[in-house]
């Protein structure tokens, strides 16, 4: 079980940053698995924003955009849970309390089965589609009703689901799965300044180059 101090605000926005969560494994030996696509896309806009996830305060750790050295209108908070995949609702809920935060401000990043390597999907809300940690945080939180964004990882060939999301990339995938991170962080970035519906317009039609044929 874990337990925690409730933040004390710091914020004097009136608007709280919209909260980013990569769904992933914690550990070195899941670091380059198809499952941890969310975490490598949160890495990078914190790599980007030069800044660093705390240690854990409770199942989760977490970076804010707003203490960035580097030069920008926008921000986020950005969260990786620590829970490991399939128990990801356990985190999340507790980063709602911790930030008194409402569901609808969530932006879920993870890997989708369902979707060929190269594309990328952005919706408002839905199911979990089979996807555990989804289906977690959908169980934990109650509620559906949060946006978020699917990275394919497909197709899994002869291999049992639950053993394909932990193979790691192939070699010859990484440029493919790196201009899809640099294309989910483009979508962050202008998703701090506008609505999901915008994002979705501009970043849904999106096509990396092996599939453009």
């Amino acid at each position: 079980m874990f337990f925690f101090r409730k933040r004390q605000h710091e914020d004097t926005e009136t608007t709280q940053p919209k909260i980013i969560v990569g769904l992933g494994n914690p550990g070195m030996k899941y670091t380059k698995n198809r499952h941890n696509f969310g975490f490598m896309v949160v890495d990078r806009l914190a790599e980007q924003r030069q800044i660093r996830f705390s240690p854990a305060k409770s199942s989760f750790v977490f970076a804010d955009s707003r203490k960035s050295p580097a030069s920008s209108s926008t921000s986020f908070r950005l969260c990786k849970p620590m829970t490991f995949m399939n128990a990801s609702g356990v985190a999340v809920k507790q980063m709602l309390k911790y930030f008194d935060a409402e569901s609808a401000q969530i932006f879920v990043v993870y890997d989708d089965i369902d979707l060929p390597l190269g594309a990328l999907r952005i919706r408002p809300n839905g199911s979990a589609g089979g996807h555990r940690g989804m289906k977690s945080i959908i169980d934990q939180i109650g509620t559906d009703e949060f946006p978020r964004l699917r990275l394919g990882i497909g197709p899994q060939g002869n291999l049992a689901s639950e053993d394909f999301v932990l193979t790691n990339f192939r070699k010859e995938e990484w440029p493919i799965v790196n201009d899809v991170i640099e294309t989910s962080v483009n979508a962050v970035n202008d998703y701090a300044e506008h609505d999901i519906y915008w994002i979705m317009n501009k970043y849904n039609q999106t096509k990396h180059k092996e599939f453009d044929e």
